[in-house]
């Protein structure tokens, strides 16, 4: 009876010890946060026209800003999962995201996304390529693609033409406005 006790003891403990060690490993980075600037596309694509220029470039920090204001307003990113932070990176057409989340607001953990990035008029979609809790691989459909409705935000005059991705920011071209354009902008 005394060895069942024990071998229940040391089970126990090991029982401990490895779920510790299990949170220890997938801790969140603590500095992410949805801390964000204000990014107006209105405003950008006034300043754009302003210039004569037809293209708008969208930094690394402006993507940043833009999709964490997202995520702030929408945590929820499944039945049990709440973003608590979050960083995004570019590279090209990719987009690495960084995240804090919390499952079944009990559990923290770190998770890393790699997104490549689409443009399918009017929205820029992001579809996810790989899904990593530290160093384990786990699968895509774990994650949901983004969707971000950048033609929405712009003023009625913009009709984007493409959009192109150049190393740490995004390159949104558009049309010339056409003569039929300008008289509804008088009206």
């Amino acid at each position: 009876m005394k060895k069942l006790l024990f071998a229940l003891i040391v089970l126990i403990v090991l029982a401990a010890g490895a779920a510790a060690a299990g949170l220890y490993y997938v801790r969140p980075d603590p500095m992410l946060n949805l801390d964000h600037g204000t990014v107006s596309l209105k405003d950008k694509a006034m300043d754009m026209a302003k210039r004569m220029s037809f293209d708008l470039r969208l930094s690394e920090e402006d993507v940043n800003d833009v999709l964490k204001a997202y995520l702030e307003e929408h945590p929820q990113r499944g039945p049990d999962v709440t973003v608590e932070g979050a960083q995004f990176g570019l590279s090209d057409d990719r987009m690495t995201a960084d995240l804090r989340l919390l499952w079944k607001d009990r559990v923290p953990f770190g998770m890393r996304v790699v997104y490549r990035l689409e443009w399918r008029d009017p929205d820029l979609e992001a579809v996810v390529e790989s899904v990593r809790v530290k160093d384990v691989s786990l699968p895509n459909d774990l994650v949901d693609s983004l969707s971000v409705p950048i033609g929405q935000e712009l003023p009625e005059l913009l009709k984007i033409k493409d959009v192109a991705f150049s190393g740490h920011e995004i390159i949104i071209r558009f049309r010339k406005p056409e003569l039929s354009d300008l008289r509804k902008l008088l009206e």
